[in-house]
């Protein structure tokens, strides 16, 4: 049985420098985000010869392509393309001398993140607002979501693209990534009803494919709300619209989610309010992981706990940190009714 090794292939503007960096790789990670966060890259160099300091100092802009190689306990080969990044922030810092390279899976060049900007899109869909960002951003998009809120004016006002469409997103219950220069909006619900790719034991046995190194647990009512209620009142024609959604097993919590937005319908107003239910009620129970894992594990994938007590159940991963050591999981469990 050989033992377990985890490697970056790294190829920097086109070439790749995998075998000179080799032994002076000190530590990495790689951040996969579900939702509303950038993915990341941050790789830590040993430069005790200060060439980094010097002519191999990087650029800011370069471009990152990295592959994750791993051999495990069973003697398995696995590899997984993490994407491309383009380098954000170089930091030095000693002795003993090291480089830290941070990169960034959406470019800087873009003006996703950095420039407020206000602009309203009259009688369309969130489709087409996305498409119309990603364009201007030179990104792809991916817009995964079965359904396409349609509204009659989209409006950002002095907010930068990223904060405006993580806002539209939100408000209608989707996830918006961003990983290897594209934008995905995607529903939670759907990847929450996804088959869970493992099982996790909180006291792993030897064939395993997942160890649990270290775990915490919390469950909250804290910010929970047992029903959500539409009430919106048209001012030209003074009609009333009411809807109102309560699952099956809610909180136990005597709050409800009181939503004033503007809804045509009962139909589309217990829509809306299933949605900000599910928003303000999907963090009451999560769990932190930190595992060696035999497979790559994603953000967006889903797992059942076992062993935990009260806390078994399917989760989603919300966020997955890969290292050279171990994976840091934050997860949360999946809804179920709403």
């Amino acid at each position: 049985m050989n033992s377990r090794w985890t490697y970056l292939d790294l190829t920097y503007n086109k070439t790749n420098i995998t075998a000179e960096l080799e032994g002076h790789i000190k530590d990495w990670t790689f951040t996969d985000n579900l939702s509303g966060q950038i993915d990341d890259l941050q790789i830590t160099l040993e430069d005790v010869e200060h060439k980094w300091l010097g002519d191999w100092f990087p650029a800011k802009g370069d471009l990152i392509e990295a592959t994750i190689y791993k051999r495990e306990w069973k003697d398995q080969l696995t590899k997984t393309k993490i994407g491309k990044f383009e380098v954000d922030e170089i930091e030095a810092k000693g002795p003993p001398s090291d480089i830290i390279v941070k990169a960034l899976s959406v470019p800087e060049s873009s003006s996703l993140r950095g420039q407020e900007k206000s602009k309203a899109w009259e009688n369309t869909t969130l489709r087409v607002v996305a498409e119309d960002i990603a364009k201007q951003n030179s990104l792809k998009l991916y817009f995964e979501a079965s359904d396409d809120p349609k509204k009659e004016r989209y409006e950002q006002d002095s907010e930068t693209d990223l904060a405006f469409l993580y806002r539209l997103c939100n408000d209608e219950g989707l996830c918006l990534k961003l990983a290897s220069g594209s934008i995905v909006i995607l529903d939670e619900v759907d990847y929450e009803a996804k088959s869970p790719v493992a099982t996790i034991k909180r006291v792993s046995a030897e064939n395993d494919d997942i160890k649990v190194i270290r775990w915490q647990a919390k469950t909250t009512l804290s910010g929970t709300y047992k029903s959500a209620r539409v009430q919106y009142t048209d001012s030209s024609t003074k009609t009333t619209i009411t809807a109102s959604f309560t699952p099956l097993n809610p909180p136990k919590v005597g709050r409800v989610l009181v939503i004033k937005d503007e809804v045509k319908s009962v139909a589309e107003g217990q829509k809306l309010a299933k949605k900000r239910l599910r928003e303000a009620n999907k963090n009451a129970t999560t769990v932190s992981l930190t595992v060696v894992s035999e497979r790559h594990l994603d953000a967006g994938m889903t797992v059942n706990l076992k062993e935990f007590g009260k806390f078994d159940g399917k989760y989603i991963i919300t966020q997955a940190v890969h290292s050279q050591t171990n994976v840091a999981l934050q997860l949360r469990k999946c809804l179920e009714g709403y």
